[in-house]
């Protein structure tokens, strides 16, 4: 597809969101199966470590209806940090912020993006996922995200935006959920992703518990 022609799509796909988002305000919110304040503690061998808060200012901005965001440690001494932010509406300026966007914040720059195919349990088809190693210094992290669009696995955040317009259409529903995973480089690159990889087909199960169809 050609530049103008992207250009083009992008803007109608815009478009009809603002009209559906605009017309389409009532009768939709949907809450989450179970709150994040029940998440499991350990899942599998990963055990949680740590639990961290977002700074109000950035709730506020955010305005999510609920997340989850806890550091988990292997029996070996690696640790995954996990985020998981729900919204039951992304109408009335609620919506999903892409972490390839906030990348950059805090000296991080990207090094390398990638996307994974992973096999999950609970998918008939493998979950196809956003990878980045970014770097700070000597300091390296692979940072692992996607979206959940209502039980669908969506990597590109205009897939999702494309996803949001069909469900606020067909289904009257904009809620959605983005899970990010990131890891400071341990070993080599490919066994840090490995790792997170292992880690996600864990996580994947019980966060099918959590967010709805």
């Amino acid at each position: 597809m050609s530049r103008r022609a992207r250009l083009i799509v992008s803007a109608t796909v815009l478009l009809g969101a603002l009209l559906v988002l605009q017309f389409r305000s009532v009768g939709e919110g949907v809450q989450m199966r179970k709150s994040f304040a029940t998440f499991p503690a350990s899942i599998g061998a990963w055990r949680g470590a740590d639990d961290a808060s977002l700074d109000p200012e950035i709730l506020k901005m955010l305005k999510m209806s609920d997340y989850l965001m806890r550091r988990y440690v292997d029996q070996a001494g690696y640790g995954i940090w996990l985020y998981v932010g729900y919204w039951q509406s992304q109408r009335k300026g609620s919506d999903i912020h892409s972490p390839k966007n906030c990348l950059p914040g805090g000296g991080w720059e990207p090094v390398e993006a990638t996307r994974l195919t992973i096999p999950v349990e609970g998918s008939a088809t493998p979950i196809t996922v956003n990878r980045y190693l970014i770097q700070k210094d000597r300091q390296m992290q692979v940072v692992i995200y996607w979206f959940e669009a209502q039980g669908t696995v969506v990597a590109g955040e205009f897939d999702a935006k494309i996803q949001m317009v069909r469900s606020a259409i067909f289904r009257n529903r904009t809620d959605g959920a983005l899970v990010r995973l990131s890891s400071p480089v341990s070993g080599t690159v490919q066994n840090t992703t490995d790792r997170m990889v292992q880690y996600i087909q864990t996580l994947y199960p019980v966060l099918r518990q959590y967010l709805p169809d």
